[in-house]
């Protein structure tokens, strides 16, 4: 009986995640598509000049790949006794 208690919740929090996730792409892509002209961006004493479509893709990667890691994080410290 707890088990399928706890499977259920689980299943919900994954459809919030999948829901959420797939808002923030929904919400990312109008403004990638969007934003096509070059412009100059400075990186460790570097200029480089680049699509700002790129620089947003990469932006939002690397805010998924962190979130995932900080997420994770948090997960194993939870576990820890």
């Amino acid at each position: 009986m707890a088990d399928d208690k706890t499977s259920n919740d689980s299943d919900k929090r994954s459809w919030v995640r999948i829901t959420i996730t797939v808002l923030a792409v929904l919400i990312a892509l109008p403004l990638i598509i969007f934003n096509l002209e070059d412009t100059q961006v400075w990186v460790f004493g570097l200029r480089l000049s680049m699509p700002l479509f790129v620089i947003l893709i990469v932006m939002f990667l690397l805010g998924m790949l962190l979130g995932g890691s900080v997420r994770s994080g948090i997960k194993r410290l939870r576990q820890k006794p």
